[in-house]
């Protein structure tokens, strides 16, 4: 029996790049196996090779000898939506080279390349090299195994608000991991609060396992600074009229008055007239891009002339 190679690649496929030392996922695959039928005999064993393409390059995880007539069928265990190559030996000039599969799969390459496997793919994949009247054969089990879905949610925050990450459910047997950059710190449960963010824009990864096969997302948060709720307070005299103003928040503020004698007011200013002698409390708040901020002022009525001062303070 003439000792051959054939060698597996297998890579990792994203729908966007990630950081590479934390995203980077290679598989090892299991023992492959091909027979020969040629009538000379030359040794009973046949020589397996695994690779997987790294850095633009094949890097070898194991060789392995398995006898070659206990063995028939080898399995192959390929993540759902990665790529994966089956290469036979090269005979070299003039060989014929046949490959048939699941689902009328068919090539005439010594190597094929199956993109994005999806379970319709799993099966058998059998070879068959032709060349100067021998023929050997081979043939591969290819079993896809389930990728978790990973769904990674973030949001957007007030500034001291804490901020929730939050999974969604993957399945049983799933294992999580978030990193939270810039520092280092992991965490391994499918939801966590991060406190005391800064006002800005974060990116946190979420990673998710099962069985050897792992898929990615990532969470958007944005924290956004609160408006400042602050406003005068008034002394009037009975009869004159009051007029608290609040502090300008910028542009898209949005300005809410309410206390005695008012019912809602959506200014910046707070007219008011007609007030009896007394000390009047209203509330101001202030909202702005979905965050808010209150704040009280006072109004004080006197009768009492002499004692009154016209102005605001």
């Amino acid at each position: 029996m003439i000792t051959f190679t054939i060698a597996l690649h297998e890579t990792t496929l994203y729908a966007q790049r990630k950081t590479e030392s934390f995203f980077k996922e290679i598989e090892k695959p299991t023992i492959l196996f091909a027979s020969n039928n040629h009538s000379v005999i030359e040794k009973d064993t046949s020589e397996i090779s695994f690779f997987s393409f790294e850095e633009g390059k094949a890097v070898p995880y194991y060789r392995k000898f398995v006898n070659t007539e206990d063995s028939k069928t080898s399995t192959v265990y390929v993540c759902e939506n990665n790529s994966i190559v089956l290469s036979t030996p090269d005979f070299g000039q003039d060989a014929i080279y046949s490959w048939k599969g699941p689902a009328g799969f068919s090539s005439l390459s010594q190597q094929i390349r199956l993109e994005k496997i999806t379970p319709f793919q799993a099966g058998f994949y059998n070879f068959t090299i032709k060349k100067n009247g021998s023929t050997t054969i081979g043939k591969v089990k290819l079993m896809v195994k389930e990728r978790p879905k990973a769904i990674a949610v973030g949001g957007e925050f007030c500034l001291g608000e804490p901020v929730k990450l939050i999974s969604a459910d993957a399945g049983v047997g799933v294992t999580y991991r978030w990193t939270l950059p810039p520092t280092d710190f992991s965490s391994y449960t499918p939801e966590l609060t991060v406190e005391n963010l800064a006002v800005g824009h974060y990116t946190y990864y979420l990673s998710v396992a099962k069985n050897g096969c792992k898929s990615v997302d990532t969470a958007k948060v944005e924290v956004k600074n609160i408006p400042v709720a602050i406003a005068n307070n008034a002394i009037i005299r009975v009869g004159q009229t009051a007029k608290l103003e609040a502090h300008d928040a910028g542009t898209e503020a949005l300005y809410t008055w309410k206390g005695p004698y008012i019912n809602t007011i959506n200014n910046k200013i707070a007219t008011l007239n007609g007030l009896t002698a007394g000390k009047y409390v209203y509330v101001l708040k202030v909202e702005k891009n979905g965050c808010s901020s209150m704040n009280i002022s006072t109004v004080e009525v006197q009768k009492d002339d002499s004692k009154a001062s016209a102005k605001n303070e």
